[in-house]
């Protein structure tokens, strides 16, 4: 089964992609010169996720407790760095 963006109850989401997708969007202005592309951006996103633990979450409750643990932990400095370095890596290794 697919994993969708649109959140409903019950379906099983990875909150991390969430995240990853919102951090990503306010870090892309700072790479003007780059340009990525959609596919750049998927492979970026790809290589980030790959390197960070999945936050998985069936309902809204479920959700607000991840983005409480989230600001709590400082799990976004994490998500930063990872996408930097996969930004890094697309970057050296254009498709």
């Amino acid at each position: 089964m697919p994993i969708t963006a649109k959140r409903k109850s019950g379906r099983i989401t990875n909150y991390m992609e969430e995240l990853t997708q919102d951090v990503l969007k306010s870090l892309l202005p700072e790479y003007k010169a780059a340009r990525f592309s959609e596919e750049a951006i998927q492979d970026i996103k790809a290589l980030a996720l790959n390197r960070l633990w999945p936050m998985y979450t069936t309902s809204t409750s479920g959700k607000d407790f991840l983005k409480k643990a989230v600001e709590e932990d400082s799990v976004e400095k994490d998500v930063v760095r990872e996408l930097r370095a996969a930004i890094d890596i697309v970057k050296s290794n254009p498709r």
